[in-house]
C-alpha cells in the first residue's frame, strides 16, 4: 500500500466541487470478506446412485454476502477415499446447485448420476490409498442473505458406494492408513 501527501485536492467542476472516494474496500476485485473452515474430522457418507447427492456437511462454508452484486469464489481442498465411479456436486445450502450456468454438476451432462463437478479417481485400492480433491467453484452472490455452500458425492453408475473424509475407507488409524486434513474457502470479490 502507498501513501499520498498532497497540500490541495480539488474535485472537479463537474461535481459542484464535490469529490467523492471510495472506501478502498469497495475497489472492483477487491476481497470484502473471507470465510474459512478446518476439518480435521473423520467420517463418513453415502453415495447415492439416484438423487441430487449427499451433501459432505462437514465441509460446510456459511457466507452472508455483504452485497448483492459481488461474485463469490468458493474452494474446498478435500481429502478422503472414494470409489472412482462417483462424482463431487456443489450444493447450496443442503441442495444440488442447478442455476442456469452456476450448475453445481457438467451443464453439458444434465442432471444425471453420471454428471459431477469433478469424479473421483481411479487407483485400484479403495481400502487404504487416500486421494486429495480440490475443487473451485465461482457463482455471483445474487442477494446477502446467508447461504451454506458444501460438495457433495454421488455414485455415478448402478452401484452405491461410501466416502470417507479424513480418512481411507479402512476405519484403522495405524500405520499405512492415513487420517488427513480438509479445508474450505470463500472469498467475496467486489464487482
Amino acid at each position: 500500500m502507498s501513501t499520498l501527501i498532497v497540500s490541495n485536492l480539488v474535485p472537479p467542476l463537474t461535481t459542484n466541487n464535490v469529490l467523492n472516494v471510495l472506501p478502498r474496500w469497495r475497489y472492483p476485485g477487491t476481497i470484502l470478506q473471507t470465510v474459512t473452515s478446518r476439518v480435521d474430522t473423520r467420517s463418513t457418507y453415502s453415495s447415492p446412485t439416484s438423487g441430487n447427492g449427499t451433501t459432505i456437511t462437514d465441509l460446510n462454508l456459511t457466507i452472508a454476502p455483504i452485497f448483492a452484486n459481488s461474485t463469490l469464489i468458493i474452494q474446498w481442498m478435500i481429502n478422503g477415499e472414494l470409489h472412482q465411479d462417483n462424482v463431487f456436486l456443489i450444493h447450496q445450502n443442503g441442495s444440488l446447485i442447478t442455476t442456469s450456468g452456476f450448475e453445481g454438476y457438467n451443464a453439458n451432462g444434465g442432471n444425471n448420476r453420471w454428471s459431477g463437478y469433478c469424479s473421483a479417481f481411479y487407483d485400484r485400492n479403495e481400502d487404504t490409498t487416500p486421494s486429495n480433491w480440490n475443487i473451485f467453484y465461482t457463482c455471483p452472490a445474487s442477494s446477502t442473505s446467508s447461504r451454506t455452500y458444501a460438495p457433495a458425492v454421488r455414485a455415478s453408475g448402478g452401484s452405491a458406494y461410501t466416502f470417507s473424509l479424513n480418512r481411507c475407507l479402512n476405519s484403522a488409524a495405524q500405520d499405512n492408513i492415513e487420517n488427513m486434513v480438509s479445508i474450505g474457502i470463500i472469498h467475496e470479490v467486489a464487482a
